[in-house]
């Protein structure tokens, strides 16, 4: 079957190449700063790649992760929901709150902003588009970028 394994025969490549970088004795500044910084970079990684697995090996989840581009199931619709006029739209708009209230629960934060701040926001963000596109709908989706949760805005342009 197909396991998940770190790739430890790449990681001592690797640290077989540093570890004659950095020993080698190099008379040229330039290249001896060069070779410095690459180790220094390499150590920082290697500190960050152990942390890592140290936190997967015992049931945590890693502290940084990567949300782009992926999608859980239930997390509203990949295309976003379309709103013409908050005010007339409560459906759509009560939609749009559970989204950011999930996507909030998602992150491990319970502080998701209240409704009617995210109303007001919505209103003003879809009478701004309105105006600057000429469209009638704007389709908005909840996205969780590095661990900060926002609300992407698009005109829909008819076709």
């Amino acid at each position: 079957g197909v396991e998940r394994r770190p790739p430890e025969k790449l990681a001592a490549d690797v640290a077989r190449e540093i570890r004659l970088l950095s020993t080698t004795n190099v008379t040229n500044t330039a290249l001896r700063f060069r070779i410095q910084q690459a180790v220094s970079r390499y150590n920082t990684y290697l500190q960050y790649w152990q942390r890592n697995l140290r936190d997967l090996e015992e049931g945590r989840v890693p502290r940084r992760r990567v949300t782009g581009g992926t999608r859980s199931a239930g997390t509203g619709p990949s295309n976003g929901i379309e709103i013409s006029s908050p005010e007339k739209d409560r459906d759509k708009m009560d939609a749009l709150f559970l989204a950011i209230r999930r996507e909030y629960q998602q992150a491990g934060s319970s502080a998701a902003p209240e409704m009617a701040k995210v109303r007001r926001m919505v209103e003003k963000q879809t009478r701004e588009m309105k105006e600057r596109y000429g469209c009638e709908k704007i389709s908005y989706r909840v996205a969780n970028e590095e661990g900060k949760i926002r609300i992407k805005a698009t005109p829909v342009v008819k076709r």
